[in-house]
């Protein structure tokens, strides 16, 4: 049964894999001029996959862990990290940075609270739509606050967004089954590794001359562990001890991580309103219940340890 002590074990975890997703934006600013996105995105998933297999495999000295792979969970995993991948990098250059990354983050709570339900049969409480809605309502705030000039919507990116937040969702969902049969960092290698299929054409049909450099290896490698392998381990070991819907609700740390470091790192200045949204995603992951027994009862608690 998982416990109070668990489940806020899950939740830092998954906090602490938001924070490291949230560098991402500052590497991919500090790579070589030029670097096309796709690939930025691309090379995550390459690295993260074999430094993922490479290290599985000498920890369990061989591969017999791939015989216990769950083949539907795989292609769920491998179909939304791809999918979010493609989809908010394009929306991103539809419909600007802005409004693409609010919507496409801001959502991915609401279509995995969807998901959990359907799929996983976690209940949606009150007190999950009130956190949800809080740290949504900053999200926004904090990504738009600090935006400048007009903002004039792309419908085809508006909707590529909401794409890319429903299959950063259905990432997690197909994480958190492969998990009830692999460890956590098992469970993230297979799913990375299958992911290279279609990362590396990303690679061999884009200018990826960028790679080569020595700044450019070292960003590289620093998005392919830092901001991929490390914390999707992380986070799919969280998914062990909390719904599904409540991690992508603590997710939301990612915009907050990234603002915080485009303010240090690179100089950006946050607006007051960007303040306040980030104190208002930061008091919604608060408002997430400790131990969600209290809440919800033991027939969720029950839901909550099913296949695990």
């Amino acid at each position: 049964m998982i416990t109070g002590k668990d489940r806020i074990q899950g939740m830092i975890l998954v906090l602490s894999a938001s924070m490291c997703w949230g560098t991402t934006g500052t590497l991919q600013a500090l790579a070589p001029a030029g670097a096309p996105p796709l690939t930025v995105g691309a090379i995550r998933i390459l690295l993260s996959g074999v430094i993922l297999l490479a290290w599985c495999g000498w920890k369990n000295r061989g591969f017999d862990f791939l015989r216990r792979v769950k083949p539907f969970a795989l292609l769920i995993g491998v179909t939304g990290m791809m999918g979010f991948q493609f989809s908010f990098f394009t929306a991103l250059r539809l419909t600007g940075v802005s409004i693409g990354t609010m919507i496409a983050i801001g959502a991915s709570p609401i279509a995995a609270g969807a998901l959990g339900a359907l799929a996983e049969r976690e209940p949606l409480s009150p007190r999950w739509a009130l956190s949800t809605g809080v740290a949504i309502l900053g999200c926004a705030l904090l990504v738009l606050g600090g935006s400048s000039g007009n903002i004039s919507l792309h419908w085809g990116g508006v909707g590529l967004s909401f794409l890319a937040a429903f299959c950063y969702a259905v990432m997690g969902l197909g994480l958190k089954q492969q998990g009830t049969v692999l460890p956590a960092t098992e469970a993230t290698a297979v799913t990375t590794g299958a992911a290279i299929a279609v990362g590396l054409p990303v690679l061999l049909l884009l200018d990826s001359s960028w790679i080569f450099s020595p700044r450019g290896a070292v960003i590289a490698f620093t998005l392919g562990f830092a901001t991929m392998a490390f914390p999707m381990s992380l986070f799919t070991f969280g998914l062990k001890k909390i719904f599904l819907r409540d991690a992508y609700t603590i997710s939301l740390a990612e915009p907050l991580t990234a603002c915080i470091l485009s303010a240090v790192v690179l100089g950006e200045r946050l607006s007051t309103v960007s303040l306040a949204g980030a104190g208002l995603i930061f008091l919604g992951i608060l408002l997430l219940p400790a131990s969600e027994e209290k809440e919800s009862g033991s027939d969720s608690a029950g839901d909550t340890c099913k296949g695990e």
